[in-house]
């Protein structure tokens, strides 16, 4: 369900289309995906004739609670403003913090861009500038920590390459089907199966492990 909703977000091998999009997403939610409630949520909130701020803070919240960074990272800026939401700069605090704490790399920067700057210094924001405040600062004359570190760099292979060799070895794992074919049907044999195990099914699982799922931006646009 979650995929689906990917698929239909992005375009993939489809016409784009938000609605089914948004359908499969808030599906896949309701079954504790955590990814899908973090875009379930974001997409609540947006501006459409979907948008409904309650279910959409509920489900970052869900998620958030399962330690989904990007979740408590998006309702620390929700309660930091007075946009969607009144501001509440305790409610801000404490998501804030927990994607701070979850090495949230957004966060930490926003967190140190809060603790410097004269307009927001201020701000009651305890328990996140404490996280700030804790971090060691490093000496103007000492050697960064890069120079005094070996640097490995580490390439992995190919997607494509490494995906060519999995569906290769799924296709050298015939199932037995002697006794059955793992379906409903018995006595069916894999030739009986429309596609199964052929070539094109494994393009297509090999098309859909491929696409970049990860640069798709859900990230709501609050500074």
């Amino acid at each position: 369900m979650a995929t689906l909703g990917e698929l239909y977000y992005s375009g993939y091998g489809t016409q784009k289309d938000q609605d089914k999009a948004f359908k499969w997403f808030r599906r896949a939610a309701k079954f504790g995906h955590t990814t899908a409630q973090y875009k379930a949520g974001i997409m609540y909130l947006q501006a459409s004739a979907h948008q409904d701020i309650d279910k959409g803070i509920t489900l970052l919240k869900r998620s958030a609670k399962a330690a989904f960074s990007p979740s408590a990272l998006a309702l620390g800026k929700i309660y930091l403003q007075d946009k969607l939401v009144p501001s509440d700069l305790a409610e801000s605090d404490k998501w804030l913090s927990q994607a701070y704490k979850l090495n949230n790399l957004e966060a930490m920067k926003l967190a140190k861009s809060l603790r410097i700057s004269p307009d927001t210094h201020s701000l009651p924001l305890p328990q996140l500038f404490a996280l700030v405040d804790a971090e060691k600062p490093v000496a103007k004359d000492s050697k960064s920590t890069m120079e005094e570190m070996e640097v490995i760099l580490v390439e992995a292979p190919d997607y494509a390459a490494y995906f060519d060799e999995e569906i290769a070895l799924l296709n050298q794992s015939r199932p037995d089907t002697a006794k059955g074919t793992g379906s409903s049907i018995a006595g069916r044999t894999c030739l009986d199966i429309w596609a199964c195990s052929s070539e094109g099914d494994s393009e297509r699982i090999r098309d859909l492990q491929l696409s970049d799922w990860g640069n798709i931006a859900l990230a709501l646009n609050v500074r």
